[in-house]
């Protein structure tokens, strides 16, 4: 009867791993579907979530007078031209509250870019909204204006937000 024991013991502890590898592969399963989504709805999002802005061709580049509007000041300007199809040419702007004493706080620096059909905008834009922070994407905000695209950086200040409503509204 001893041996009977055993052996019964032993078919039970075979069961055990192949109802534990049931659980697993419906684990694996659920963990593929979720890597899945976390990969595919952020850049459904945006292609479908990015609505461009109207493309006008304006005389002159809007962001200085913004600026002003906004209470700040325009420290340094250089020309930039950025390697996408489609841009003309633009100016990297060092904006600040106090151009005397900038700090990360009180300073960003704004580029803004002309681009010479809405296509080549938008599509520059939806290049950016396509990378991953870290896998080639800077860190920071990225918006349109007529047909400039502007990148400021670093994001999300309250300098950057100022100036934005300034040019909505000189829109």
């Amino acid at each position: 009867m001893s041996s009977k024991g055993s052996t019964s013991g032993k078919q039970t502890g075979k069961k055990a791993p192949a109802a534990g590898k049931k659980e697993s592969g419906h684990g694996s399963a659920l963990a593929i579907v979720i890597v899945l989504m976390i990969l595919f709805i952020p850049v459904g999002l945006c292609f479908v979530s990015v609505t461009p802005e109207p493309y006008r061709v304006v005389p002159t580049n809007a962001l200085p007078a913004a600026v002003q509007a906004a209470g700040a000041s325009i420290c340094s300007t250089t020309d930039t031209h950025w390697n996408v199809t489609g841009a003309t040419g633009g100016k990297t702007y060092v904006i600040s509250y106090n151009c005397a004493a900038q700090t990360s706080d009180n300073t960003i620096t704004a580029m803004i870019q002309a681009f010479d059909s809405t296509q080549s905008r938008d599509a520059a834009v939806q290049a950016y909204n396509t990378m991953m922070v870290g896998r080639g994407k800077p860190l920071g905000n990225l918006f349109e204006y007529n047909q400039y695209v502007i990148y400021v950086t670093p994001p999300n200040t309250a300098l950057m937000r100022s100036i934005q409503a300034q040019l909505k509204a000189m829109m």
